[in-house]
């Protein structure tokens, strides 16, 4: 490991606002060993400094650590509702073109499948319906999304009668035709911290922000709400929404799907740029529990419990962390204070920290279904959708009225394409969430989990999936 790792990571993190929670320090500690290795007898620290006045090396250890993982189409349902709803409804408005903006955009599929699909609507009024934006951190990545050539890995479910209208095969790329291509400009953006002018009608920035930690996706939301129109609409990904509410801009459906827009009441203010995130210090009484007695009693530990509790419900992770580590400093094998650990490091992207809290669980009770669901949650949301199913089915197993698991596995059924599991799963989810509210929740579920799962939102979920099945089905 990089002995001096740490500097490295506050250095990205506030130029850029990559977080690299513990499951990201192998990547981070590879591509630097890379790069000092290629930049010759460079010690890390020679190394941290050069990176420190070097904008062309950093951009090139940047290119070693974001993840480009992206194909035509995806999320279609998302696309659709852009394309075929808020596209029209704003050429009526304003008259003039709609702005698109692709943010994190990779190597460009997201854009160019929107202009793909405002091409076949509007033929020949497309170049002055839309004007189509990408923009990324990583300058490497731009290059390819302005060269346009892809291989077949980037049509993953892409109609083949499609692919060949708008691309010409050369060998084994596929490269866009110019009246797509020149549709599209790419900028390099931190989106984090740079606010794009003029503002745009519609922004997606689908399946980035699960790479910030909670302080920094709010700085994102501030400056998302500058570059937004009053009437636009922002996408984030599926299995992001949920977790980017935080009331600075307005969580709101239509046909179906979730997106923020401007809220009605006066602009919020974001922190100030030269002073650094807030840390909430807990208020220490004349007998803190900090510095009381050495060997705490059965009483302490549960208040300090309660305090992190209530802390996680506030969404005040640093002073949650505090609180659980006096737990854990007098109770290393506390399985409820391990409990809170994992879902606090869940709610901050640590999902390797998530997994050792749990493990740690499991070592100790084999039957904990807390500690299942917290590694079906980090499996899941590191895409390792095997892992997270074989974990949801354990804890449907043991809790059966424990309908977020049952939720999950539907999605991860449905990801896998397994349709007909993932219906019934749904369903499923359905009569637990109509049972509990009318309380007639017999089997209702013990499993205790500091994290939140509004049910309103995922009885919507749920119905909208149910609805998509069924027309896929043509029933």
């Amino acid at each position: 490991m990089i002995p001096n790792i740490a500097a490295f990571k506050d250095l990205i993190k506030d130029r850029v606002g990559l977080h690299f929670y513990n499951g990201m320090e192998g990547l981070l500690n590879a591509a630097l060993h890379q790069r000092i290795s290629e930049r010759g007898k460079e010690s890390s620290a020679e190394y941290y400094e050069k990176l420190c006045v070097s904008s062309v090396e950093f951009d090139k250890l940047l290119s070693l650590l974001t993840i480009n993982e992206t194909y035509f189409f995806r999320e279609p349902e998302v696309l659709d509702i852009v394309c075929e709803k808020l596209v029209p409804r704003m050429l009526e408005q304003k008259g003039g073109p709609v702005r698109i903006l692709s943010a994190g955009c990779s190597s460009g599929e997201e854009a160019y499948s929107l202009a793909i699909k405002l091409h076949q609507k509007y033929h020949d009024k497309f170049a002055r319906s839309v004007e189509i934006h990408g923009c990324d951190i990583d300058v490497k990545i731009l290059e390819k999304a302005r060269a346009a050539s892809y291989s077949s890995y980037s049509f993953r479910g892409v109609d083949p009668l499609l692919q060949q209208t708008y691309f010409t095969r050369h060998g084994n790329q596929f490269q866009l035709h110019d009246v797509i291509r020149e549709k599209v400009t790419f900028h390099r953006s931190n989106i984090v911290k740079e606010q794009l002018q003029p503002q745009f009608d519609i922004i997606l920035l689908r399946n980035v922000s699960i790479y910030f930690d909670v302080e920094t996706r709010r700085l994102l939301h501030f400056n998302l709400l500058n570059i937004l129109q009053p009437d636009g609409a922002l996408f984030f990904g599926n299995a992001e929404t949920l977790a980017n509410n935080f009331g600075i801009l307005k969580l709101k459906q239509e046909s179906g799907h979730f997106y923020f827009c401007q809220p009605k009441t006066s602009r919020l203010q974001p922190p100030a740029a030269s002073v650094a995130p807030r840390i909430i210090t807990p208020v220490i009484p004349a007998q803190a529990p900090f510095v009381a007695a050495s060997v705490p009693s059965v009483q302490q530990c549960d208040s300090w419990i309660k305090k992190a509790l209530a802390c996680v419900a506030d969404k005040r992770f640093v002073e949650a962390e505090e609180w659980i580590s006096q737990v854990l400093d007098s109770d290393i094998d506390n399985q409820e204070a391990l409990v809170i650990k994992g879902a606090i490091a869940l709610e901050k992207c640590e999902f390797e920290q998530t997994a050792l809290s749990a493990q740690h669980v499991l070592e100790l009770d084999e039957w904990s279904a807390e500690a299942k669901m917290l590694l079906g949650l980090a499996m899941m949301w590191q895409h390792h959708t095997q892992q997270a199913i074989a974990w949801f089915k354990q804890v449907v197993y043991q809790q059966p009225g424990y309908w977020p698991a049952h939720y999950y596995l539907a999605e991860m059924y449905r990801q896998s394409e397994l349709h007909r599991p993932a219906q019934r799963t749904y369903r499923i989810t359905l009569q637990l969430l109509n049972a509990e509210m009318n309380n007639t929740t017999a089997n209702a579920s013990s499993l205790r989990l500091p994290l939140s799962f509004p049910s309103n939102s995922f009885r919507f979920l749920c119905e909208h999936q149910l609805a998509q099945f069924t027309s896929q089905d043509g029933i």
